[in-house]
């Protein structure tokens, strides 16, 4: 998640991020609860604190960065 976090930020720059949405299979072995979990704990301090994860479950095992909206 630090990862992800460090991506959207260096490519949002200063403009406020809204929305993350990940795309995340069944078989990928990452609980939601667990994601969602460390993506606040890891946007604490950061320009995408407060922002929304929404996760998009699909039936294969993938996980990735599907959309981010700013402002």
């Amino acid at each position: 998640m630090e990862d992800l976090v460090e991506l959207v930020t260096r490519e949002s720059g200063d403009v406020r991020v809204h929305v993350v949405r990940l795309e995340v299979g069944r078989q990928a072995c990452a609980s939601p609860h667990a994601l969602r979990f460390s993506f606040e704990v890891c946007t604490a301090g950061t320009p995408l604190e407060g922002a929304a994860l929404e996760i998009v479950e699909t039936s294969g095992d993938e996980l990735r960065l599907r959309e981010v909206e700013v402002s």
